[in-house]
């Protein structure tokens, strides 16, 4: 017999003769193994014309010898480049870039300030309870602001020397200047987030509490209705919960909110408290509220919503509604780079300045205002404006605050008096009566 490769022909030729079919498909195969075979340059064939032709077995092995020898031969360059990589310092011994001493000045000189002491108890009552108004210096250096600046007390010190503020022996503590009188203590306002500006559009829903245990629902009910505006529907009281609080729901109304924070109601010879529901209070109280009256609460939001959707008009600028104007504000900061300076007499300028009026503090805030620019704030990587004030100094502002405020009180464009005989609707003539109004309100704007 022969050895394995004739009884493999042997077998094939009898597959071939028995069934044709076969024999065609491995006619087939053999031929689509061949077009896999890579061909031979003619270079090489001229070269070595006797050489047998390799078969696809011999091209799988030495596939397999290339990749390892391209390894050994590239191991050089792999150790070269791991040598490089150790050659580069470690992050953690780098030293960290130092603080901005003019930033540094104008947050502590912040610390000290009225606006801030007006509102700050914690450091009102530390300055207070020193006889001659030091302020620890570590208290200072505790301040998250501080810490995000990495500020030491060496940087401290060096960046209060032109400062009014006064710096004890050794640097352990710091005072207002001559030690003077700290502002009286108030309440800190509170800002409203922009998903709760809204909330009551359909209607306050409020907290009474302090409700006298003898006293029901009822005499709520009596008193608050004798105190609320004409026209103006009292939809909801609950039951007095075991908290000596009811909750109630009235019919929108313009400043519904400030009344009920300013409410004062005497029932049964206490004075009752009223709140205004946000959040989770607003929304578990709601869970209280008949579901008609919650379906009236949001048509009645719907339709304070589609009033508010009107053009409105800041400084010498038309704006198609208030998120037009916050997409306006946001493409100011981002299209300026760190620190850069907003031109005096562009439109950008103006309207940053019409918008810092409406700032909770706005008039105070501004006095001695120069200029504005856009700069990183120091309070993380997020960016905002700031004010240039005589004498150089800088001061950053919330637009956010700001914007809130407008969207408040938005100021719309006056609607122009609709002409007898004319057949247009005054929806229509309304844009062009806004932009001639414009030029009216620059001339009569005061300078300042």
């Amino acid at each position: 017999h022969g050895g394995p490769d004739d009884t493999n022909c042997h077998s094939t030729s009898r597959l071939k003769d028995c069934f044709p079919i076969i024999g065609v498909m491995a006619d087939q195969m053999t031929d689509a193994v061949k077009r896999k075979e890579p061909e031979p340059s003619t270079v090489v064939a001229a070269e070595t014309p006797d050489k047998p032709k390799e078969t696809p077995s011999e091209n799988k092995v030495e596939p397999a010898v290339a990749p390892t020898d391209q390894a050994v031969t590239s191991s050089p360059a792999t150790s070269s480049a791991e040598k490089v990589a150790t050659d580069v310092p470690d992050p953690k011994r780098l030293k960290p870039t130092p603080p901005d001493l003019k930033m540094v000045r104008r947050q502590v000189e912040y610390y000290f300030s009225d606006e801030n002491l007006r509102y700050d108890k914690f450091f009102n009552e530390k300055i207070s309870g020193d006889k001659e108004g030091w302020l620890d210096m570590n208290l200072i250096l505790s301040c998250q602001k501080m810490k995000a600046m990495r500020a030491s007390k060496d940087d401290v010190l060096e960046a209060l020397k032109e400062s009014k503020l006064e710096v004890s022996e050794g640097g352990t503590g710091i005072r207002r200047h001559g030690n003077s009188k700290l502002p009286e203590l108030q309440v800190r306002p509170t800002h409203q987030k922009k998903s709760s500006l809204h909330a009551h559009d359909g209607g306050v829903v409020a907290a009474l509490s302090g409700i006298p245990e003898e006293q029901s629902w009822v005499q709520v009910k009596e008193k608050l209705a004798a105190k609320l505006p004409q026209k103006v529907h009292l939809w909801f009281v609950s039951e007095v919960n075991d908290k000596n609080q009811c909750i109630v729901a009235t019919s929108p109304f313009d400043g519904d909110q400030k009344f009920f924070e300013e409410l004062t109601l005497e029932v049964g010879g206490a004075t009752l408290k009223s709140e205004v529901c946000q959040g989770d209070s607003l929304h578990q109280s709601l869970k209280l509220v008949p579901k008609h009256v919650r379906d009236k609460r949001e048509r009645e939001s719907r339709k304070r919503q589609k009033e508010r959707n009107r053009p409105i008009i800041l400084g010498t600028q038309r704006f198609l509604n208030v998120p037009a104007l916050r997409g306006r504000v946001k493409e100011i900061l981002n299209s300026r780079s760190d620190g850069e300076q907003l031109k005096p007499d562009g439109s950008d300028f103006k309207l940053i300045k019409s918008l810092l009026e409406f700032h909770p503090t706005g008039p105070e805030k501004s006095k001695g205002l120069v200029g504005i620019k856009v700069a990183k704030s120091i309070q993380g990587d997020s960016r905002c404006f700031f004010m240039i004030k005589e004498g150089g100094v800088e001061e950053d502002f919330s637009a956010k605050k700001c914007l809130d405020a407008v969207e408040l009180n938005p100021p719309y464009v006056p609607t122009a008096p609709k002409e007898s005989g004319s057949g247009k609707c005054d929806k229509v003539e309304d844009a062009p009566a806004a932009k001639e109004a414009v030029p009216t309100d620059e001339s009569a704007a005061p300078a300042g």
